[in-house]
């Protein structure tokens, strides 16, 4: 019960990066009273060698959990009963997964089977102590992202998802090696489910999360022409296309690039801004950007108090006038 467990996700049989991410946000978030462990489920395609190791070491894991099974690395049917099975064995404080597809959808099968509170899809967790007790407070939107809920969680076993890139991998030093613990579980064949095919799903790891510049457009932007000339300037610059709800809702530019609470959460390098004002939904996406740039005609807009530079200006002329420099300098 003195540990913050970290289910780590695995892509084409190496670890994620944003569960490193997730490990380093456990990390921070016990401000050192609870031991960081890691939960590797897999087959024997996959190697626990020591750079994966030291990779977790450095990212604050204390323990590795290792379950070996010979189940496809895809099927999360099985993987949930494994996870019940070690979480049952572990008994951790709290238990974090990832918001990923697979986080997602094997998360509620382990709280359903162990009648364990679940808070999904968050975008902030942090550790309380009350009465000698941690306590697991879980942040996420809700009422349609209008506003943001913190909710503590009944159960032994405290269980959140949470959305990647809400923070990004830090290193520690520890001295020593890290502990592996290997599990070995008998669990039932359900042979009602077949998985005919699998087809990997090619979204589930976004461009636009890893992205290093990010130019986002808002409702300020006004029609599709302004998204239009978006484009064209993030093609210019080799950044990715970020946006707005309200211009995702507006129909001006597909759902895939919303970014907030509803949407992604981006952490780039530089994020530009072009006509968004800043709710606090948005905000909540791409706060911890490292360079924001805003570009809005408001000077009253929420995005300025965030913004390392601002620019008071019709969007769609500022748009025009650096496609029209860059367009001439590649001449």
């Amino acid at each position: 019960m003195n540990e913050i467990l970290v289910y780590t996700q695995l892509n084409k049989n190496e670890i994620a990066e944003f569960s490193y991410d997730l490990i380093s946000y456990a990390k921070e978030i016990s401000k050192d009273e609870l031991k960081i462990s890691s939960l590797i489920i897999s087959n024997n395609e996959f190697i626990l060698d020591e750079d994966k190791k030291n990779s977790l070491k450095k990212a604050g894991a204390n323990k590795i959990y290792s379950v070996k099974t010979d189940m496809p690395s895809f099927d999360t049917v099985y993987k949930a009963q494994y996870a019940v099975c070690a979480v049952e064995k572990i008994n951790p404080a709290v238990f974090l997964l990832n918001s990923t597809v697979e986080g997602r959808e094997i998360a509620p099968k382990i709280a359903s089977k162990l009648n364990l509170g679940l808070t999904a899809d968050c975008t902030k967790v942090e550790i309380i102590k009350e009465n000698n007790v941690f306590k697991l407070v879980s942040t996420r939107p809700t009422f349609g992202g209008k506003l943001m809920a913190s909710i503590l969680s009944k159960s032994a076993v405290q269980m959140s998802t949470v959305r990647c890139n809400v923070f990004k991998r830090k290193e520690y030093d520890f001295e020593g090696d890290i502990e592996v613990v290997e599990f070995s579980f008998e669990i039932k064949k359900d042979k009602q489910i077949e998985i005919l095919e699998f087809i990997p799903d090619l979204k589930e790891f976004s461009t636009l999360q890893n992205a290093k510049i990010i130019v986002a457009g808002g409702a300020g932007l006004k029609n599709k022409e302004g998204f239009d000339k978006l484009k064209t300037f993030a093609k210019l610059i080799n950044a990715s296309i970020g946006a707005s709800r309200k211009a995702v809702d507006g129909g001006l530019i597909e759902r895939e690039c919303q970014i907030g609470q509803t949407g992604l959460t981006v952490t780039p390098d530089i994020y530009m801004a072009f006509g968004i004002k800043g709710a606090i939904h948005h905000i909540t996406g791409m706060e911890n950007s490292k360079k924001i740039i805003a570009v809005n005609t408001d000077r009253n807009a929420p995005i300025f108090k965030f913004a390392d530079f601002g620019i008071i200006k019709d969007a769609n002329l500022v748009l025009d006038e650096l496609i029209a420099v860059l367009q001439k300098e590649n001449i």
